[in-house]
């Protein structure tokens, strides 16, 4: 484990990593064009997702396109640069890992075993019925390596990959791609897979993505400075307050006693209905674990350097901003 003070994280101290198949470990070239043009009018396309809205005869004219195009590629796998290094990397760590692909699973064994890449205990492939980016496939992956989501870190070469992670509420990797528009929705971006292994390799502190935007605003002093301070909240409405200071970088949060009361989640639009009637410091971080998972419920005599809000929305973001800022 590599030891991290402070906003920061690192995929090193991640219990389990979640991996794509095709661009991340096997190269096999696909390409669906042929496919966007016969069916779709050259419309880029969720393939899967769409052919699954059509009618049965037309459905399985694109599965066996799909499928043939994905053995066919499968035929000519070889490792992607930097792959093996990454699976040795986890098994001298002893770091679980599973493999969760939009492909079949005879495409996935028949690509490993052309291009000698060993598969791991946990392969998760559209035949399972589920397929990226529904988040479900990386809870079951998590479950199936016994940990829990925010203990992983998926890595992926695609859109799919990252916004599926996400939605899971883990950490995001994304490999080969990192010049897209869509890179914002990564944690850390790679051009290649061998710069990732560079990473686990050498650890740095990281800046986490929901920190990011802060951090490009107003800097890492900033960053670190808010991260260290807890604020007492008020007895009256304050989840609206807690997303404002969490997205600034606060790092602790010190709850009145008592439960998440009717009125009080009706006047909260953020806030999920499983939290009715649950502790306030519970409900508070289940509040923030999916969003900003590094902030937490800290007991007023735990808590180093604390500033009680007065309640007053206004008087209470400029307190803040005034004490991290002097």
């Amino acid at each position: 484990m590599f030891n991290l003070d402070g906003p920061y994280w690192h995929p090193v101290n991640k219990s389990a990593f979640i991996l794509d198949w095709d661009g991340v470990l096997a190269e096999t070239d696909l390409d669906f064009s042929p496919i966007y043009e016969r069916f779709f009018d050259g419309k880029r396309v969720m393939i899967l997702e769409e052919a699954s809205k059509l009618p049965e005869a037309r459905r399985e004219l694109i599965y066996k396109a799909i499928y043939d195009i994905e053995m066919e590629g499968a035929k000519r796998a070889r490792p992607v640069n930097g792959s093996l290094e990454l699976i040795s990397w986890l098994e001298s760590h002893n770091i679980p890992w599973a493999i969760v692909s939009r492909n079949t699973r005879q495409c996935v064994e028949l690509a490993a075993k052309v291009a000698s890449i060993k598969l791991p205990s946990v392969v998760i492939t559209r035949d399972d019925g589920l397929l990226k980016p529904d988040p479900r496939v990386f809870l079951k992956a998590s479950e199936m390596l016994g940990k829990t989501p925010f203990e992983c870190v998926a890595v992926g070469d695609f859109l799919y990959d990252i916004v599926g992670a996400r939605r899971a509420s883990m950490r995001a990797i994304l490999v080969r791609r990192a010049n897209e528009p869509w890179r914002e929705w990564a944690d850390i971006a790679c051009n290649e897979v061998f710069e990732l292994v560079d990473i686990l390799k050498n650890p740095l502190p990281l800046v986490p993505w929901e920190y990011q935007p802060v951090v490009k605003q107003r800097g890492l002093r900033w960053l670190e400075k808010a991260f260290s301070l807890t604020v007492r909240l008020p007895k009256e409405d304050f989840f609206e307050t807690i997303v404002r200071l969490a997205s600034w970088g606060i790092g602790g949060f010190s709850v009145p006693d008592g439960k998440l009361e009717a009125d009080l989640w009706r006047r909260s639009p953020l806030l999920e209905p499983k939290f009715l009637w649950e502790p306030l410091d519970k409900a508070v971080e289940g509040f923030l674990k999916a969003r900003f998972p590094l902030a937490c419920v800290i007991k007023d005599d735990e808590a180093k350097n604390i500033l009680v809000l007065s309640g007053n929305p206004g008087q209470d973001l400029t307190l803040v901003e005034e004490q991290i800022s002097s």
